[in-house]
């Protein structure tokens, strides 16, 4: 995807975020937002739409052009956890001069940016007596070591912190579970 078009498309998108979690917007706006790819949509930690749009990106990057895409991460309220109430976040990711840049939005509408020196995807079939729901989980993961490993990274999840000696960076920006009786994604 062209750098314009994707600036093009942030703008909209941010003007439909601008209240991301709040009444303005829904889920389903976000979801046709997606379809027409100004963005990847993340329901639940689950890739929802948006899927030919981080190909695009993710392709362009892996042949070392300059690429960017919008990702919205969207999470229903959890009944028995912490928040009955959904929330929204959106990143933005960019791929320029061999290196990925992540904006987040951070405290006090400061932005958060995190530089990472690779883009690793994985994926995992699903143990057969494990009772889960998918048969296959598709991950990309931001990392500085190219020789991660999946097994590193789930073993890393929220156990070591930044100045510990087993600390690895990394961050999960893309998953998607595919169930049996789905269509291998494209």
């Amino acid at each position: 995807m062209p750098v314009k078009r994707g600036l093009l498309a942030a703008l909209v998108l941010a003007m439909l975020l601008s209240a991301c979690g709040g009444p303005e917007i829904s889920l389903e706006e976000l979801r046709q937002q997606a379809e027409e790819g100004a963005c990847v949509l993340s329901v639940d930690a689950d890739v929802d739409a948006g899927r030919d749009t981080w190909m695009d990106f993710y392709e362009a990057a892996q042949a070392g052009e300059e690429a960017e895409v919008t990702l919205v991460y969207w999470c229903h309220g959890d009944p028995g956890g912490h928040s009955r109430q959904d929330s929204c976040y959106t990143n933005r990711l960019s791929f320029e001069e061999g290196v990925y840049t992540l904006a987040a939005a951070g405290a006090e509408n400061e932005t958060v940016l995190e530089r990472y020196a690779c883009l690793l995807r994985f994926e995992e079939e699903a143990d057969a007596d494990s009772g889960a729901a998918y048969q296959k989980l598709i991950a990309y993961v931001l990392a500085d070591d190219p020789e991660l490993t999946w097994r590193e990274v789930v073993g890393n999840a929220g156990r070591s912190q930044a100045g510990d000696p087993l600390y690895i960076r990394e961050r999960i920006i893309y998953s998607e579970y595919v169930c049996a009786a789905e269509k291998e994604p494209s």
